[in-house]
């Protein structure tokens, strides 16, 4: 009896480290300010963790603060007049964002499922997916910025100034891959899909290639 009750405590005290240890790694507090191209600050910016919407707004003075996992990648803010911006997050404790000329590109509300972005965390905007033949299907007719013309795919304007390539980067699971992978992925078996189209966002993915735009993809967890 004595070995047992010894057995029990030692991996209750056992449980309780992996709990401790879950709980101080799991949330980060980050906070940042909004501003427009002249610095002056967004009032009521929508932001976005890994694109699902945090029902969190900028205040008065374009200030925000937000909980997010350590493993979080990407913080989007969203402006009806302004759009969309994002960067991507590495475990800094303040994010700012301040938005570009070349960044402005006025969108409504209702475009945001269209572009991947979850508007709610119990909402399922990839409903459909697997409806659809291929994943060329889906960018053509779901994403507004994306083209879809004889099996070739275009974002946004889609021509590099530089090389005069048209196609645009595509990152399957954070893993850079060839355009052409976008036929052969089955539609089942993705759970999100984004299109950047331009500005500083894109930008971040690297590469002169990052101009035609960035194609997103996540696969489903097995």
């Amino acid at each position: 009896m004595k070995k047992v009750l010894v057995s029990l405590v030692v991996s209750l005290v056992f449980s309780l480290n992996i709990v401790a240890q879950e709980d101080k790694t799991e949330k980060i507090s980050v906070t940042g300010m909004v501003m427009d191209m002249n610095g002056l600050p967004i009032k009521g910016a929508m932001v976005f963790v890994d694109s699902v919407n945090t029902k969190k707004k900028t205040n008065k003075k374009g200030i925000y603060k937000l909980k997010l996992n350590s493993d979080s990648k990407l913080l989007t803010v969203y402006s009806k007049d302004l759009g969309l911006l994002s960067m991507t997050y590495t475990g800094q404790k303040k994010v700012s964002f301040l938005y570009k000329q070349d960044d402005i590109a006025p969108l409504e509300e209702g475009k945001l499922g269209e572009m991947g972005f979850k508007l709610s965390p119990n909402s399922d905007k990839n409903k459909g997916y697997a409806e659809f033949a291929t994943i060329l299907d889906i960018l053509d007719k779901r994403f507004f910025f994306a083209n879809v013309k004889n099996g070739k795919v275009t974002v946004g304007k889609g021509v590099s100034q530089f090389s005069g390539d048209s196609d645009p980067l595509v990152f399957v699971d954070d893993q850079r891959l060839p355009v052409g992978v976008l036929s052969t992925i089955p539609t089942i078996d993705v759970d999100t899909i984004r299109v950047i189209h331009n500005g500083s966002e894109a930008a971040q993915y690297g590469g002169l290639q990052a101009a035609n735009g960035v194609i997103l993809i996540t696969l489903k967890k097995q």
